[in-house]
């Protein structure tokens, strides 16, 4: 009969540390292992772009895209030859259209690459209006140039850019001809104006009439 009590007696004190181990009785303190309590993990934060980012700086005025049908000389990206730059012999000059009904007008000169071979233009080149003696500012009123970038500009063979000279509307001068330099040349083109009197602002900090660069095409208001 003590043959049979053991177990039993066995059997009844596993019993009770089982039941002690599913939340019980708390463990007696020191009687098990302290486990080390993980860490929380740390907060996800967001941070929010910082204003402009993923595009262009507000306010750069300094990036630009290279100009649709313009070059830099050195040829397009697949390989065609560099083009020398556009001398006097190479240009033809002709009178192009002229916009604007008040305030500022725009008339444009167009260049047309009359070689065999492309060629490059990049910058304003000189401009006068020529015409009658002006009591102040004599007969020829030199016109500055804009504030704008200036790009490089390849022809073909046949090609066109074009230069605009923006003028402002008057009624004591009225000029007779355009006398226009190709960029970096020395000979002019001389042209007749198409347009009306002209307010000579000769010496002025911000006239408003000058010319422009040299740009791709045959330009506003002008057919082709």
């Amino acid at each position: 009969m003590r043959i049979l009590r053991a177990p039993l007696a066995a059997g009844l004190l596993a019993a009770g540390l089982l039941t002690a181990g599913c939340g019980g009785e708390p463990w007696p303190a020191g009687s098990v292992p302290a486990t080390p309590t993980p860490a929380a993990p740390a907060p996800a934060t967001s941070t929010a772009p910082a204003e402009g980012a993923g595009g262009e700086t507000p306010g750069d005025s300094t990036a630009s895209a290279e100009p649709t049908g313009a070059g830099d000389g050195s040829g397009p990206a697949d390989g065609t030859p560099a083009a020398q730059r556009c001398t006097d012999g190479d240009l033809n000059a002709a009178l192009g259209g002229t916009t604007g009904d008040t305030g500022q007008r725009r008339t444009t000169v167009v260049w047309t690459n009359t070689a065999p071979a492309p060629c490059a233009m990049t910058g304003f080149g000189g401009v006068d209006l020529r015409g009658p003696d002006h009591p102040t500012h004599g007969p020829s009123y030199s016109l500055p140039r804009s504030a704008g970038p200036a790009s490089p500009v390849r022809l073909e063979s046949g090609g066109t850019a074009h230069s605009v000279i923006t003028w402002l509307p008057g009624d004591d001068w009225k000029p007779t001809q355009i006398v226009i330099t190709p960029p970096d040349e020395t000979t002019p083109k001389t042209l007749e104006w198409p347009g009306a009197a002209v307010l000579r602002q000769d010496g002025a900090t911000r006239p408003g009439t000058y010319l422009g660069p040299v740009s791709a095409g045959s330009g506003p208001g002008t057919p082709g």
